[in-house]
C-alpha cells in the first residue's frame, strides 16, 4: 500500500506543473475535506468573510469568490492576507458572457498513513502500521444558475474501515460528489450523492455531520441572509426484517428488508452577522414499503410532534435541536445541544441527548487560543428499532461513538507562511455502550452516560498542517496516549505512541464553451 502511494506523487507532481490554479465555479459545492475551510474559518474567528454561514456547510463556489470580493484588504494583517491569497488563488473567479457556459475537470488524490487501523488518534485501533491512497475524478459542468457534476472517488479507507461496513466493490471506488442542481440567491435545489455538515469545518456535529459516507439526497435551501430554511430528504441503506445491517438488503437469505431514509429540517435567523441562532430537527423514518414522503420532505412540517400523528405508515426516531454561533471581538462561541427521545419506554428511560461546545479567542494576528467539550449520552442515536438507529453503513450520521465525555484545548499557532503548528491537550472518557449495541431493555439498569468500565484517555499532540499552494497539501498528527482501562478492561493501562499522517493533491482544468438553450 505505501508503494501505491508513493507511486502516485510523481504523476500528481507532474500534473501539478501542468495546471493553473482552481477557478471558481459558482455553484459547484466545496467538498468538506477541502483545506479552503481552514482559512475561512480562521479569518471568520477575526470578523471576516461573516457573509458565509459558519455552521451550514458545504459552501458553494461562487459564494466564497464573493464573500472574498468583500473583503478590506487594506485592514488585513500580513497572516490574514497570506489566508485571503490562498483562497483568491483556490477560487478566482473568470467572466462569463450570457451564451457562454463552463466544462471543467478536476483530479486529486493522496494517501494517508497510521500506525493504527482508524484514523483517528484519540481512539487509535490497533498497532500496526497501515496506509491508505485515494484518488479522485470530477467532470462538471455549469452555465448560470445551473450545475451538474459527475464524480467517482477510489479511496482505500472505505474498503478497510473498521468501523462502517465496505462501502465500496469494482476498483475500490464508488460515485460521490455527483449531482445536479440550481440556486439562486434566495433558493437552490441539488440532487445527488455529496456530503453535509451542520456545525464548524472540521468539528462535530449534533444532528448531520460529516462522519458518514456521502449519501443520495434532495437538498433544498429557501431565504435569504437574515432567515433561511434548509431541508434534506436522504435515502440510508437498509437493514434486514431480523435487524442487522449488511449493506444489502434482503443480504444472508433473509428476502424481506426494511428501506430506511433520512430527513432533517433547519431554520436558522441571523440578526446581525455575528449571531446565528438555529432550530434543527431530524427523523429517521423506516418500513418495507417506506419511500420517498412528502411530510418528511415538508419543511413546514415539524416531526417533533406531528409524526406519530394518523396516517403513521412508517416507523420513525426523531431528535431537534438547538444551534448557537456568535462572534463578539476576538471571542467566539459555538454551542448545540440536542434532545433524543423524551419518553420512549413509559417515562422509564434515562434521559438521550448529545452536547458540543466551543469557544476560541483570537490572542494575536497569528495566535488562536481554544478548548471545547463534547457529552452524548449513553442511548443517544439508538432506538429499541434497530432500523431507527442514526447510522448509515454502520457510520454515525452525527457522531460514530455515544456514551462519552471529551474536553479539548489547543492553540493554533500560524508560523512561517503556510505551516500551521497546533499544540493540543484531549481528554476522553468513554463508556461501554455505543450507537450499534441493542436498545437497553425497559428494566436495564444502564446509566445516562459513562456505563461500566469506564475507558479514560489523556491525549497530547502536535498537529503540523503545510500548505503553500492551493493545489497541494500535508498534515500530520503526533502524539502519546495515556489510557485507563483500555477496551473497558479494569486494570488495563497503556502509554502509546499514535501518528497519523496525510497529503493531497487537487488540481482542476476547465474552459468556456458557447451555450444557448
Amino acid at each position: 500500500m505505501l508503494r501505491r502511494s508513493r507511486a502516485l506523487l510523481p504523476l500528481f507532481m507532474a500534473a501539478l506543473a501542468l495546471s493553473g490554479a482552481a477557478r471558481a465555479q459558482s455553484n459547484r459545492l466545496i467538498p468538506l475535506d477541502d483545506p479552503a475551510y481552514r482559512y475561512i474559518e480562521r479569518l471568520q474567528r477575526r470578523g471576516r468573510l461573516l457573509e458565509l454561514h459558519p455552521t451550514a456547510l458545504p459552501y458553494r463556489y461562487g459564494e466564497v469568490a464573493a464573500a472574498l470580493r468583500s473583503v478590506d484588504r487594506g485592514a488585513l494583517s500580513p497572516v490574514e492576507a497570506a489566508w485571503v491569497a490562498q483562497l483568491d488563488a483556490r477560487f478566482r473567479e473568470r467572466p462569463l458572457s450570457p451564451d457562454e457556459a463552463v466544462l471543467g475537470v478536476q483530479l486529486g488524490g493522496g494517501g494517508s498513513a497510521a500506525n493504527t487501523r482508524r484514523l483517528d488518534g484519540l481512539r487509535p485501533l490497533g498497532k500496526e502500521a497501515h496506509a491508505f491512497e485515494n484518488v479522485f475524478a470530477q467532470v462538471f459542468v455549469e452555465k448560470g444558475p445551473f450545475v451538474a457534476q459527475l464524480g467517482a472517488r477510489h479511496d482505500l479507507y472505505y474498503h478497510r474501515d473498521p468501523d462502517g461496513l465496505d462501502a465500496v466493490r469494482r476498483l475500490a471506488a464508488r460515485s460521490e460528489e455527483s449531482y445536479a442542481g440550481a440556486h439562486t440567491p434566495f433558493a437552490s435545489v441539488y440532487l445527488g450523492r455529496f456530503a453535509n455538515h451542520w456545525g464548524l469545518p472540521g468539528g462535530p456535529g449534533v444532528v448531520l455531520s460529516d462522519n458518514p459516507r456521502s449519501y443520495d439526497q434532495l437538498n433544498l435551501r429557501l431565504g435569504g441572509p437574515r432567515l433561511s430554511l434548509r431541508s434534506l430528504l436522504g435515502e440510508l441503506d437498509s437493514i434486514t426484517a431480523d435487524g442487522r445491517y449488511t449493506g444489502i438488503a434482503g443480504d444472508d437469505s433473509v428476502r424481506a428488508s426494511e428501506r430506511r431514509f433520512f430527513a432533517a429540517h433547519r431554520f436558522d435567523w441571523r440578526p446581525t452577522p455575528n449571531l446565528v441562532l438555529s432550530l434543527m430537527e431530524s427523523a429517521i423514518y423506516s418500513g418495507g414499503n417506506s419511500g420517498v414522503s412528502l411530510k418528511y420532505l415538508n419543511p413546514a412540517n415539524p416531526f417533533f410532534f406531528v409524526v406519530d400523528n394518523r396516517p403513521k405508515n412508517d416507523e420513525n426516531n426523531g431528535a431537534v435541536a438547538g444551534l448557537i454561533w456568535l462572534h463578539a471581538g476576538r471571542l467566539t462561541l459555538h454551542g448545540q445541544l440536542m434532545f433524543d427521545d423524551f419518553d420512549v419506554l413509559n417515562g422509564q428511560e434515562p434521559a438521550s441527548f448529545a452536547m458540543t461546545g466551543s469557544l476560541v479567542y483570537a490572542a494575536r494576528p497569528d495566535v488562536d487560543l481554544g478548548g471545547g467539550l463534547d457529552v452524548v449520552a449513553a442511548r443517544t442515536y439508538n432506538t429499541i428499532q434497530p432500523e431507527g438507529r442514526f447510522l448509515y453503513l454502520l457510520r454515525g450520521l452525527a457522531t460514530q461513538f455515544s456514551d462519552y465525555v471529551h474536553a479539548h484545548a489547543f492553540a493554533d499557532l500560524y508560523l512561517v507562511p503556510g505551516l500551521t503548528l497546533t499544540p493540543r491537550l484531549d481528554v476522553l472518557a468513554q463508556g461501554e455502550r455505543d450507537i450499534r449495541q441493542p436498545f437497553p431493555a425497559k428494566d436495564s439498569d444502564v446509566p445516562t452516560i459513562l456505563t461500566g468500565a469506564v475507558e479514560r484517555t489523556v491525549r497530547t499532540s502536535a498537529r503540523l498542517f503545510f500548505q503553500r499552494d492551493p493545489r497541494w497539501w500535508i498534515r500530520l498528527d503526533l502524539g502519546v496516549n495515556v489510557t485507563k482501562n483500555k477496551g473497558a478492561v479494569e486494570g488495563a493501562d497503556e502509554t502509546r505512541f499514535v501518528g497519523l499522517a496525510a497529503f493531497g493533491v487537487r488540481l482542476t482544468f476547465d474552459r468556456n464553451f458557447k451555450l444557448r438553450f
